[in-house]
């Protein structure tokens, strides 16, 4: 099994990046994907020892614009493919090799999608694919929501995800996903 820490919309918050890994401190966590806005925010995660995935959010347009910066990766974690970005559909500061979320996505190409972007927290299915957003770590300008990161779980047909809030640490969101002998994803 491994566990993943996804968060995203940190926005320079370095009071909120402090108190999240403070919650990552005991929970066997050394894998950290953070989904942009802003992408040096990240740093501080690395500097602590976490292994990290990052892309760029749009409002980091010297990355997002440098074409030696992946906008937008595919992983495989546990044989689940993976797909990151910081938009959950294409952006006006796409690069033209950039991929297409809603392309992706249409065509089954991935497992789960993992974005950030509104900074609403949330665990979905669309098309097949299991569509998680963690919400945001950004205290000034939350848009209404909590600050909330998401846990990962990731078995070979298993996938249990958690929507954390702060600073309670509290889960605010609980889902489970089977993938069957046909590949097909099923919330439990």
């Amino acid at each position: 099994m491994k566990r993943i820490a996804v968060l995203s919309d940190t926005h320079e918050d370095d009071l909120a990046m402090e108190l999240f890994m403070s919650c990552m401190e005991g929970l066997d966590i050394k894998d950290v994907i953070h989904l942009g806005d802003y992408f040096d925010d990240a740093r501080v995660l690395k500097d602590r020892g976490f292994k990290l995935i990052q892309v760029p959010g749009t409002w980091d347009e010297s990355y997002y614009r440098d074409s030696n910066v992946e906008n937008r990766k595919l992983i495989k974690v546990e044989n689940w493919r993976i797909f990151l970005t910081h938009t959950p559909e294409s952006h006006y500061n796409d690069l033209r090799e950039d991929p297409k979320p809603e392309e992706v996505l249409e065509k089954s190409q991935i497992d789960i999608m993992l974005f950030g972007h509104t900074h609403l927290a949330g665990i979905h299915r669309r098309n097949g694919t299991v569509l998680i957003n963690p919400g945001h770590l950004n205290s000034y300008e939350g848009r209404g929501c909590p600050l909330t990161y998401a846990i990962l779980e990731i078995e070979k047909n298993r996938l249990n995800v958690e929507i954390m809030q702060l600073p309670e640490n509290e889960v605010r969101i609980r889902k489970t996903f089977l993938r069957g002998p046909d590949k097909r994803i099923e919330e439990a």
